[in-house]
């Protein structure tokens, strides 16, 4: 529901605003004690809950849209209570969805780590260590689609697959001249969940989601030994709402 609403159309006082909001404030009798952390459910669960609040802040932003001075405060301070505790984007992001994959290199904006005082929400993290939630958790930053997927347990593989691509065709750029493949922030900021941080094997990792051209290309570039990895500077700005991604589109390796 709240992949359906932009500032174009946002009225406050309509009917269908007023209802998500009273179904987001539902999510505090959410019984938290019967998730059970380890399972696909959950995953689901967290990541949808996760870009439904960027969405809702995105939306309500009463400071403006998040810039480089203010990201931090925005990914810390907006947040839903779920069952008998708060969470913030940092939080669900960072020690909930991410709570078992590799530590950050470093972060840097856009990207948040949750303040230190956090860190007793690590009793949440799910036990996912896909790579490929770095291409499915939208950052709400330019950078990255404003498509995000609603994801269900019987396809969430699928859906997944088709994020990923979605996301790496537009971020993935090559130079042949150069032997030069420039590849999206997340893959430096969250490069030890490639392969411990080996930028061949994150490279390859993302192959499989570019179309043939690009596959080729890269290819040549590995056999020959020649190709250098960078990454793409940050954005600073942000997204000012996001729409559902489209369930008809399917991923074609």
């Amino acid at each position: 529901m709240a992949l359906a609403f932009s500032p174009d159309t946002l009225d406050a006082t309509e009917s269908s605003f007023i209802e998500f909001l009273d179904e987001a404030s539902r999510l505090r009798s959410l019984p938290l004690h019967k998730i059970d952390f380890t399972s696909r459910e959950a995953l689901c669960i967290f990541v949808n809950l996760y870009h439904c609040l960027l969405q809702h802040s995105l939306l309500i932003a009463v400071d403006g849209l998040p810039d480089k001075r203010s990201a931090t405060q925005f990914k810390r301070r907006s947040c839903y209570e779920i069952g008998d505790d708060v969470f913030s984007l940092s939080e669900l992001e960072s020690l909930v969805i991410r709570g078992k994959t590799r530590r950050p290199s470093r972060i840097s904006l856009p990207f948040v780590a949750p303040p230190k005082k956090s860190m007793a929400y690590i009793i949440y993290a799910l036990d996912a260590t896909d790579y490929r939630i770095n291409f499915v958790l939208n950052n709400g930053d330019t950078h990255y689609p404003t498509q995000v997927p609603v994801l269900t347990e019987q396809t969430m593989d699928d859906q997944i697959d088709a994020a990923c691509q979605n996301f790496l065709l537009n971020q993935v750029e090559i130079d042949t001249q150069k032997s030069t493949v420039v590849l999206p922030k997340v893959c430096d900021v969250y490069k030890n969940d490639f392969g411990n941080g080996d930028v061949i094997v994150c490279l390859s990792q993302c192959l499989r989601y570019l179309d043939v051209g690009d596959q080729l290309s890269i290819a040549e570039l590995l056999e020959n030994g020649t190709v250098s990895v960078k990454f793409r500077s940050p954005s600073d700005q942000f997204h000012t709402h996001l729409t559902s991604f489209d369930s008809s589109y399917v991923f074609s390796p």
